[in-house]
């Protein structure tokens, strides 16, 4: 009788899918605030005044918006304190680590190599130095000095965890993306195989190859054997047939962002944006990507959305409801409420682009017949008067500008029917926006592409207070969180908000 699979470790592929998503927007933060020289304009708590964020901005030499994003992680990580309503200031063991020359040295010299990383799939199949900026770059021996060479002295564990961050986390990037790239992730989901013939059926140089997997090694991801190379087990459980081809989808949009997160600095100073998305064709780009990305786990993100659908239920009924989708998408918020009851109609607005991947599913859940498909920008559409019973926002207001929230909110008050409910899902940040930290790595993308913002729930209540939806709390679901809004005639559900 066949022994039965044991489950993947929630740790192991937690920190797997931030080596994926997130450790490059930790590690720009950080770089960024080296490069903008923000450590040395803030005194160590206690020996001095807290200097605010307007202060802060105006000393390295860029917006308030550009800095906040830039500083807000380095609070959640501890490496930088915020104290309510005064400022940011060092703890004593930030700067003591900061003071100290070598160190300081070692983080230039990794700061260095962000961009010529990204040609660790050149170098792997090459198997010598690439070319960037008009120098060579050994991009295998940094990797070695990284992952395969004794740790270098670090004047404190604080320290050593700091320059991890800043110097390992974005090559543990690269070496998921070019196994991923290679096929090397695929051809050792089917078991153990030997350096020499893994080299050649992903036409690599051996040695070089060795490198690479020295340093997926270093992440426990695979192992030498007997029979060759292959995954650890933590890693062959994590990363079976099935979930493979999930996680791997997520690495080309990681390195959409990887140009613009190495000039955030610049951003920050000169409000140059090296993905600009309020670029129209850049725009389209981006999102149709991401669009039939999304369409790829359209499944497993229904599940999700439903119930958000069940909480909106049992607040009131949605039998013959209008529910207007904003943004859309793959459709599938739509598409949760369509399914949440068999008279219900969907409404699905974003741009004929977008709305391409959305028919297909339609199809496939038999809803087009209570569906429409409205091809429109969300910013300027006439969302007309007391139309919709529900109106859903799935993720776009960190796409949108700041300064059009208030108008883009009022009209959709507007359309909203007496009882009607407004729900936003994505990302919600702490009343400090001190975390969680992956939302804070979302919203600095977002503002690295020249986009919106993340909010905490005070944010959106300043925002919906005004154009009269004066309710409204978050709740949390298994990924991210919703936030529902109405105008006070609506009874809340018997479910603890999250804030």
């Amino acid at each position: 009788m066949s022994q039965p699979v044991s489950a993947p470790s929630p740790a192991f592929v937690q920190q797997l899918n931030f080596h994926a998503r997130d450790a490059s927007n930790e590690a720009a933060a950080l770089q960024a605030a080296f490069a903008l020289g923000l450590f040395g304009h803030l005194p160590e708590t206690g020996s001095g005044e807290p200097v605010s964020l307007e202060v802060l901005a105006k000393r390295v030499g860029g917006t308030w918006r550009g800095t906040r994003s830039v500083v807000e992680p380095l609070v959640a990580l501890g490496f930088v304190h915020l104290e309510e309503g005064r400022g940011y200031s060092l703890p004593a063991s930030t700067a003591a680590f900061l003071r100290d020359e070598a160190f300081i040295a070692g983080l230039r010299e990794a700061r260095r190599w962000w961009h010529p990383l990204a040609l660790l799939p050149q170098a792997v199949r090459a198997g010598g130095p690439v070319a960037w900026g008009g120098a060579s770059w050994d991009v295998l021996g940094w990797y070695r000095a990284l992952f395969l060479s004794p740790a270098p002295s670090t004047p404190s564990a604080e320290a050593r965890d700091f320059h991890d961050r800043f110097a390992r986390n974005p090559a543990r990037t690269l070496a998921l993306v070019t196994a991923a790239e290679l096929d090397v992730l695929v051809k050792l989901v089917r078991g153990p195989v030997t350096l020499d013939a893994l080299a050649r059926e992903v036409g690599a140089s051996a040695e070089a190859l060795e490198v690479l997997l020295g340093a997926l090694a270093a992440m426990g991801i695979v192992q030498a054997r007997e029979a060759g190379w292959g995954f650890t087990e933590a890693a062959g459980r994590a990363l079976d047939a099935q979930s493979l081809p999930y996680f791997q989808r997520a690495l080309p949009a990681t390195m959409a962002y990887w140009e613009a997160l190495g000039h955030l600095d610049e951003a920050v100073r000169e409000q140059r944006f090296r993905l600009d998305l309020r670029d129209p064709e850049t725009a389209r780009r981006i999102y149709q990507e991401n669009a039939s990305r999304i369409s790829s786990i359209f499944a497993s993100h229904l599940r999700l959305s439903r119930q958000a659908a069940t909480l909106v239920k049992s607040m009131r009924p949605l039998a013959q409801a209008r529910v207007l989708d904003v943004g859309t998408g793959s459709g599938v918020w739509g598409a949760a409420f369509g399914l949440a009851d068999p008279t219900t109609h969907v409404t699905y607005l974003d741009s004929p682009h977008v709305l391409d991947a959305v028919r297909p599913h339609l199809a496939k859940l038999k809803l087009e017949a209570r569906s429409e498909l409205w091809a429109g920008d969300c910013l300027s559409v006439d969302y007309g008067e007391s139309r919709y019973d529900v109106i859903l926002l799935p993720q776009i207001i960190p796409a949108l500008p700041p300064s059009e929230l208030p108008s883009f909110f009022a009209r959709l008050a507007r359309a909203l029917r007496p009882g009607g409910l407004l729900l936003i899902s994505g990302y919600l940040l702490t009343d400090r926006r001190d975390g969680p930290l992956d939302a804070l790595y979302f919203a600095l993308r977002r503002y690295v592409t020249n986009e919106g913002d993340v909010l905490s729930l005070p944010e959106f209540r300043a925002l919906l207070g005004p154009v009269g939806l004066t309710d409204a709390r978050g709740f949390d679901m298994p990924i991210q969180q919703v936030v529902i809004a109405h105008r006070g005639d609506v009874a809340w559900p018997d479910v603890a908000p999250s804030a």
